[in-house]
């Protein structure tokens, strides 16, 4: 009997042993294994945990510079909207001041370039005076009529701007009459008394022909015969080595217009003269910016004619 109760002791031993120590085992590696991840984690190196956190500069850095983009692409498109929106040169808040008046006038046409200088007047709505060479009237007479179809006016410089016409009153005036010729055959109009010297009425270039008494004496005797000669008190510098230097264009006739109320700008529309047709418009619109109000011989009235010989504009007289 007592063998039987060893036997059933050791046997219930042995079950008990068996069912114990798989879950032991599995407890055991369990731990082991939690140790290991811990190991791993306390084992990592300072190196690789600077490694991670430069990753996450990086990419922050790239989320930024991303955002840059797309701010700089939005930015854009609000350059776009604000070019769309920028406030132009207002005209119509500009009054014009009635006691600022400028007289465009351009000499020595026409040329070439008379059809884009009217072109550029047309596009400012506004009107201007031609002195004219009158062999060159006759060549183009188109444009002649066109000018003066588009309210401009157009009137003798000299027929053949020669200097030796100053060699007498008799040589001037066939010269003169020729330039007003010219012009009434293509306008088929009675050309007023009113022109401008070649070279302006106190040149210097009758020196060589008639002597330095003879212009002082020629403007005596075209007075008394009832003309208006034209001179200017702002020049452009079109005719000199300024010709092809536009800011300098630019700035000859807006500084030479500065605390003036009455401005008679010279131009020339001659064929080399495209540096001063590119830059008219913003000449144009300057003076308009200041108030000046654009005004022709077509349509002087006597009062400007009178006030431009006080100012000596006009009828200066040449004291020598």
């Amino acid at each position: 009997m007592k063998k039987i109760r060893k036997v059933l002791l050791v046997g219930i031993v042995l079950l008990v042993f068996m069912v114990a120590v798989p879950s032991m085992v599995g407890i055991a590696q369990s731990f082991l294994s939690n140790n290991d991840v811990d190991e791993q984690v306390r084992d990592m190196s300072s190196e690789d945990l600077g490694e991670i956190s430069e990753d996450n500069k990086n990419e922050e850095v790239e989320e930024v510079s991303n955002d840059t983009v797309i701010d700089n692409d939005a930015l854009e498109g609000n350059e776009e909207i604000q070019d769309d929106i920028k406030p132009e040169n207002n005209l119509e808040d500009v009054k014009p001041d009635p006691s600022k008046k400028v007289f465009l006038t351009f000499d020595d046409g026409p040329s070439t370039l008379t059809p884009e200088i009217l072109e550029i007047l047309a596009e400012n709505e506004i009107k201007a005076t031609f002195f004219t060479i009158g062999k060159s009237v006759e060549k183009n007479p188109t444009w002649v009529k066109q000018a003066y179809d588009e309210g401009h006016m157009v009137l003798p410089h000299t027929y053949s701007h020669d200097y030796a016409i100053y060699t007498t009153f008799e040589t001037y005036y066939n010269d003169l009459g020729l330039a007003k010729k010219a012009i009434e055959d293509v306008l088929d109009i009675e050309v007023p008394y009113i022109f401008r010297f070649p070279g302006g009425s106190s040149n210097h270039s009758s020196f060589k022909y008639g002597g330095e008494q003879y212009m002082p004496k020629l403007t005596v005797d075209v007075k008394e015969k009832g003309y208006y000669y034209i001179d200017w008190n702002v020049s452009s510098g079109d005719a000199s080595s300024d010709y092809d230097k536009k800011d300098k264009i630019i700035s000859n006739v807006l500084d030479g217009a500065k605390n003036k109320d009455l401005v008679v700008a010279l131009f020339h529309d001659t064929s080399r003269n495209t540096k001063m047709a590119e830059v008219l418009p913003e000449i144009i619109l300057e003076l308009k910016n200041q108030g000046y109000t654009f005004r022709t011989f077509r349509d002087i009235t006597q009062d400007e004619l009178d006030a431009m010989v006080k100012l000596k504009l006009a009828n200066k007289p040449i004291i020598r």
